[in-house]
């Protein structure tokens, strides 16, 4: 009896496993088909020189940069805050170390555009273990404006993205967070900055964007947020402060914010973070890190992650379709490779395209009105890719890393609790608050 039910569940599971398989492909599949038109209809079009149609009336936003030290092309991120096509905004610098090196760029930076409103602060409040909200929470109290432009200083992003992240606020009242598609430039040709590139410009960007289609849950990512205090004080009195204790705070701040009731959108504009001498091992820690800290805030989402990167999922199609159907499995398995990487492909080929940036080649600074202008930089500028073999040979051998090194980032991931941020090690704790380890030794 028991050996015939043995039988009979496991001819049921046998059905039932390749139709399972099969769906998950095709589900996966379809998100990725979301992420590819949002791309191609909201990322990779050129945008109207005018920023917003709002003059005198606009809200105005103060925008927040958290510093620690010289990221690359430092002086150009950080010029980007004060060239905003906006009527009404001031620009709130913060580091911690009074020594930082990053204090005498910022200063001659400020000196360039007397125009916008500007203050530098020098000292954190120690509010929790996250260094970013404690330098952040001086500013965030003295801001005068409600909407905050949380920008890292590593970010640059085009004069327009302000008056279109404001107009995106604007056209929808649950509108509670705007955020911006981050985008790695490699400046330097490391393995680790070519890495950091092709992850963010092909499997985060269609996932990142789809998800936020959907919108069934949350997803930000801390690079450039723009949200009301006046809403997250009602969310939590102590404002920022209570999110010191997390590691990964923008997601709790979006998070918090939507269970409040308010929705997330994004603009089409992207940050763009230009990536130079990072190396083969900090970028696998790095990624590492972040999983880590994610699962511990999106734990379903985390453990099916491998399941949505091309070669797994491809073993899992091709399984699923050989069981079903009796097609060839090595052939279906090439084929949804090739399909995948020429998607990733167009994706990366059309957001380093730049249609999201408006161009300006004007030489050295020029004055628009009141506004101090420099052209854009050239890691903003349209980047050629596959223009010949020895291009696509470079794109394939990066995508091909990125895609191999996936599963072994996220199973190292998973058999660990601790991270280390920016020379700190920390231990995550499963309510994704953290503790800081001091270091010995």
């Amino acid at each position: 009896m028991i050996i015939e039910l043995a039988r009979s569940l496991a001819a049921a599971l046998a059905k039932i496993f390749p139709v399972v398989l099969v769906s998950w492909f095709c589900f996966v599949w379809l998100v990725c088909l979301i992420g590819y038109y949002q791309l191609w209809t909201k990322f990779t079009r050129n945008y109207p020189s005018k920023s917003s149609h709002r003059g005198s009336d606009a809200p105005g936003v103060s925008i927040l940069r958290p510093l620690k030290g010289i990221d690359t092309e430092f002086e150009a991120c950080i010029s980007s805050a004060f060239e905003q096509d906006y009527p009404k905004f001031e620009v709130l610098l913060c580091v911690d170390d009074p020594t930082d090196a990053a204090i005498p760029i910022v200063r001659k930076v400020m000196a360039r555009y007397p125009h916008v409103p500007s203050q530098l602060f020098i000292g954190a409040e120690n509010c929790g273990v996250n260094p970013k909200v404690n330098n952040l929470v001086r500013a965030y109290d003295v801001a005068q404006h409600d909407i905050l432009w949380v920008l890292d200083s590593n970010c640059w992003v085009t004069p327009g993205a302000l008056g279109r992240a404001v107009d995106t606020f604007e056209t929808d009242t649950t509108v509670q967070l705007v955020h911006h598609l981050p985008v790695v430039v490699d400046v330097s040709g490391h393995w680790g900055s070519r890495l950091d590139e092709m992850f963010l410009s092909t499997a985060h960007a269609k996932l990142y964007v789809a998800i936020n289609t959907v919108a069934v849950a949350p997803c930000v990512m801390g690079k450039s947020n723009l949200f009301r205090r006046s809403q997250l004080n009602k969310v939590v009195p102590q404002g920022i402060r209570s999110f010191a204790k997390f590691i990964a705070e923008d997601q709790q701040i979006g998070d918090g914010l939507w269970k409040a009731g308010g929705r997330h959108a994004m603009s089409g504009d992207v940050a763009i973070q230009p990536v130079g001498g990072t190396s083969f091992e900090n970028y696998f820690f790095r990624r590492m890190r972040w999983l880590r800290v994610r699962k511990h805030i999106v734990l379903g989402a985390t453990l099916v992650e491998p399941m949505t990167e091309c070669l797994v999922l491809g073993i899992m199609g091709a399984s699923g379709f050989h069981l079903l159907t009796g097609i060839d499995w090595n052939l279906f398995f090439i084929l949804h490779v090739f399909m995948w990487a020429l998607g990733d492909f167009w994706i990366y080929s059309n957001l380093h395209r730049q249609g999201s940036v408006e161009i300006s080649q004007a030489p050295g600074l020029s004055k628009v009105g009141t506004r101090i202008l420099s052209p854009t930089p050239y890691f903003a500028l349209p980047k050629q890719t596959g223009d010949g073999p020895q291009d696509i040979a470079r794109w394939i051998v990066s995508w091909l890393a990125r895609e191999f090194m996936a599963l072994p980032i996220w199973i190292h991931a998973m058999s660990g609790t601790q991270v280390e941020w920016r020379n700190r090690l920390y231990y995550i704790k499963s309510d994704a608050t953290a503790i800081e380890i001091k270091k010995t030794g």
